[in-house]
């Protein structure tokens, strides 16, 4: 019988104490990205532009205001994308858009995880009335759009084509 307590309680502690947190686990070093989105000779507003890195935990994601232009977020607002290569994504029109928080700030990570799944899926996008973006760009496996963001490189202007 005493085995058989003594069991259970290990059982009932082992999780307990094997559950240390995320200690150790720092976010990855961004850096600040900005840009602007301009398709047809004229910028893009409402579309929400994702820098994916294959090391980052998350796409950083941004949506383009009236000027088209757009500032990344991955954990913290305007906090930017990982260094290195980062193929881009840009969706606007049939995917529906982050949420901004109820503070009018920028959308919330897991508003942005969501929307990065859906870009993910690769769902097929068509053109109507002129409002949406070609398709290719929705998609991490068919966008042509892939920039190194470095401390020297992160202003990074896209010109969308047919």
């Amino acid at each position: 019988m005493m085995r058989l307590l003594r069991s259970v309680s290990a059982l009932v502690l082992l999780p307990v104490l094997g559950c240390g947190g995320s200690e150790g686990l720092a976010p990855p070093e961004r850096i600040p990205v900005t840009g602007t989105v301009m398709y047809k000779g004229a910028a893009v507003e409402g579309a929400t532009v994702t820098f994916h890195h294959e090391k980052a935990p998350r796409g950083a994601s941004g949506i383009t205001d009236k000027d088209g232009k757009y500032s990344l977020t991955m954990f913290e607002p305007n906090d930017g994308a990982v260094a290195g290569e980062n193929i881009i994504t840009v969706v606007k029109g049939s995917a529906p858009a982050a949420a901004p928080t109820t503070s009018g700030g920028p959308p919330s990570p897991e508003d942005l995880a969501k929307k990065m799944a859906e870009m993910k899926s690769g769902d097929s996008r068509k053109k109507k009335d002129g409002g949406e973006l070609p398709a290719k760009y929705a998609s991490q496996g068919t966008t042509p759009l892939k920039e190194n963001v470095s401390a020297q490189n992160n202003t990074i202007p896209l010109q969308l084509a047919d």
